[in-house]
Formats: C-alpha cells, structure tokens, sequence
C-alpha cells in the first residue's frame, strides 16, 4: 500500500508539472503574439527629446508639404519647445487562461525626462535661465483578450491570435482626467460632419475592441477630433482664455514614424466655446505607408497639466488615452 501511494504521488507531481510547463507555453505564444502586435505598446509616444508642438516624423504624407507650428508662444517675445525623453520602460503581464480564451493584464511603466526650452524669438538663442528637464513617471494598463482559432495545419488543430483589446489608460498623478473622446468627418469647407467614433471614461478599462475592426481612417482625409477633459486644479493660466491644461493627440508607430496634434479650447480653430473643457482641433490623417494598402497605428490623446510646462517644480500632471487605429487608402 506504502508503494501505491508513492507511485499515485509521483504520478501526481509529474502531472503537475506537465501542467505548468503547458501554461508557461501558453503564455510564451501570447506574450510573442503581443510584441508582434504593431497597434500595442507604448512606442510612438514618446518625442525622443524636445520637439515642435505640431510635429510629423517619417509618415507618409502624400508628399504635400505640412505646415508645423514651430512653438507656442510663452509671453512676449518667448517661444518653448518641449518633449518627452524615456529612459527606461517596464512591462508587466498577468494572464487568466481559460479554456480557449486567455485574458491578459498589461502594464506598462514608463520613466524618463521632461524637457522644456525657452527660446528668444529675436534671435532664437535659447535662455537657459526659464528651460529646464525634470523627471517623469507614468503608467499604464489595458487588457487584451486572445482566443484560439482553427488551424489544420498546426498539430494541436488550432493557433492563438489576439481577438480584441482595450484602450489603454493612465498617467501622472491626479490632477487632470480625460472623460470622453469623439471624432467627427470634416467636410472641405472645414465643417464638423458626422460622429464616427466615441468614447466614454465609464468602463473604458473594459471596453474590448475588436482587432479587425479597429477605428479606420480613409489616408490624406481630415478630421475633427474632441477630446473632454478635466482639471482638479489650482489652474495655471497662460492668458486670457483661463485654459489651465494642454490637450495633445500624439500618434504613429516607433520613434521613427509619429506625429504630435496640438487641440485648443480657445474657441478658435474648430473649437466652438472657449474654456468648456473640450479641446478640439483638425487631423489629416496620414497613408499606410509606402506600397501598402492599410496599417495599423497607435494613437496616444493626452492632457497635461500647464503647470507641467511652465513650472520647473509644478510636478508632472498628465492623462492619456491610447486607442489603436487603422489606416486605409481612399
């Protein structure tokens, strides 16, 4: 009897251990799938030091020339340039695997500088005297959902692909939130057309998109896009406006194809009431790419707090939205 137990335990673990050396190859099949995913993860978001507030860098432009704000004007005779640079990123997965659907728990932890730069507009010297860096921390999470499709010619009959995921969300701290986000068509004569996206903060952590049906842009066509948000305070003001947060749409790919939107809540430039919160601005969206007919790209909505900008030791302020996206030719 002694031996039968021994040999029933031995049975046991060595089940056991086949068990988990299945679920760490699960996981390795999954973790490679999201790394292959080109609308996940965090590249594209940062700005590989200061950059122009209006910026596009190696995406197709259907060769028109593009008309970047060179900087924003600080006071009389002021411009500033600032940007992200990320020094080190860290993620973490948790996956729930059941059956034929796993879900993973993606974290990303991102730390890096923020750098600001104050320029003389008489002969654009820099003053180093208002420029200055500080240090960033920021995360963030969403989760992706894969399943198991039909695949004959795989030995286990089927394959893994990553079904749906949500957008991810986080930031810096407390002070400023997004709570919704729209994109309207824009007609030739600048007009808003129809709502075709819409987001709300209310159980965005768990909204699953589709990942065949992304949100999909028509290359070289405009939009106009809104993003609501809001701001704890004490409010930094810059003018008369009273606006006390930036909102920007930062999108692309990598490091080597991204652009940067600024959006205004100034009541010009699309925007319909000054200071309601809703920061609103135009984008002509970008091609696939040469020789391709679509592509995936991640988009990066974020406000951030002036006193982030314009204060050395204000803190670092910000929220962002990123919700993958598709580009199509007309």
């Amino acid at each position: 009897m002694k031996k039968l137990f021994l040999l029933l335990g031995s049975t046991l673990i060595l089940m056991m251990g086949c068990a988990d050396d299945r679920m760490t190859d699960i996981e390795s099949i999954l973790l490679a799938l999201l790394d292959a995913d080109d609308v996940a993860g965090v590249d594209g978001f940062d700005t590989d030091g200061d950059a122009d507030l209006d910026h596009e860098i190696g995406l197709e432009t259907d060769g028109r020339a593009r008309i970047f704000s060179d900087t924003l004007s600080f006071g009389e005779g002021y411009k500033i340039r600032f940007g992200r640079n990320v020094l080190d990123r860290n993620r973490t997965v948790e996956f729930e695997i059941n059956g034929d659907t796993a879900i993973g728990l993606v974290t990303y932890t991102i730390e890096g500088e923020f750098i600001v730069k104050v320029f003389d507009t008489t002969d654009y010297e820099q003053i180093d005297s208002l420029s200055f860096t500080k240090e960033f921390s920021s995360m963030f999470t969403r989760k992706v959902r894969f399943v198991q499709v039909e695949d004959e010619s795989n030995p286990d009959g089927y394959v893994w692909k990553v079904n749906a995921l949500t957008p991810m969300v986080g930031g810096s701290g407390d002070k400023v939130a997004i709570t919704s986000l729209a994109v309207y068509s824009l007609t030739d004569s600048l007009e808003q057309g129809d709502m075709l996206y819409t987001f709300e903060a209310d159980g965005i952590g768990d909204l699953y998109i589709d990942r065949d049906s992304l949100p999909t842009f028509t290359a070289f066509s405009s939009y106009q896009v809104e993003v609501s948000v809001e701001n704890a305070g004490p409010e930094l003001t810059m003018d008369i406006s009273g606006v006390g947060e930036w909102v920007l749409k930062n999108y692309g790919r990598s490091r080597n194809m991204r652009g940067r939107k600024f959006l205004n809540d100034k009541g010009v430039f699309l925007d319909a009431v000054m200071n309601d919160n809703i920061h609103t601005g135009g984008w002509r969206a970008h091609g696939p790419g040469l020789g391709q007919r679509h592509g995936g790209f991640r988009s990066f909505y974020e406000t951030i707090d002036l006193a982030t900008i314009f204060v050395d030791d204000g803190g670092y302020n910000t929220a962002v939205w990123s919700i993958p996206y598709r580009i199509e030719r007309p």
